[in-house]
């Protein structure tokens, strides 16, 4: 259900989908590490976010669709690398798989995905440096860090780049997809 006043407007960003058997792996590491902990809510909408445009006009949907066709999507291969809990400082609000760019052909796909989005005028590029990550879970309230057991998931390749619209409901995000970009 969209809010009132906000007909006009959609909740986009761009992702690269993840495989399906490197959603099993992560969804089978989410129910034995995060699932037992129950100030978290599990994330199961998995996906590595390339660049989060937030609220933008209906009506530029199809301005951002042409600026992403002009992007060269290569396939990126990606490895898990390590568990984060952020933000760094301070109470903690999500835990993440940071995932290791070891050739840097996501972080170009990144870098060139912000650049045709910044070009539309829809988008700013945020100032902090980008961090390859998949969100697995959010604290229900501001925590802490504990123990988790290393992730052992094998490299995964992406091959689809997908131009999402998000809808806010209180069981969390639910995406839906407007545009698809295939690695060549």
């Amino acid at each position: 259900m969209t809010a009132p006043g906000r007909q006009g407007v959609l909740r986009l960003f761009v992702a690269q989908e993840l495989p399906p058997e490197t959603l099993r792996a992560v969804e089978h590491w989410q129910a034995r590490e995060l699932a037992p902990h129950d100030d978290l809510r599990l994330n199961h909408a998995l996906h590595l976010t390339l660049a989060f445009l937030g609220d933008t006009p209906r009506d530029r949907v199809d301005d951002l669709v042409a600026a992403l066709a002009t992007v060269e999507y290569a396939p990126c291969r990606l490895e898990a690398s390590e568990v984060l809990f952020l933000p760094h400082k301070g109470a903690k609000r999500v835990v993440v798989l940071a995932l290791a760019d070891r050739d840097g052909t996501v972080g170009r796909l990144q870098s060139q995905v912000s650049a045709v989005l910044a070009a539309t005028g829809l988008y700013e590029p945020p100032k902090r440096p980008w961090l390859p990550h998949v969100t697995v879970a959010r604290f229900r309230r501001p925590g802490q860090p504990f123990s988790l057991q290393n992730v052992n998931i094998l490299e995964l390749c992406s091959v689809r780049t997908v131009l999402y619209s998000s809808l806010l409901e209180r069981t969390g995000a639910v995406h839906a997809p407007l545009a698809v970009f295939t690695a060549s």
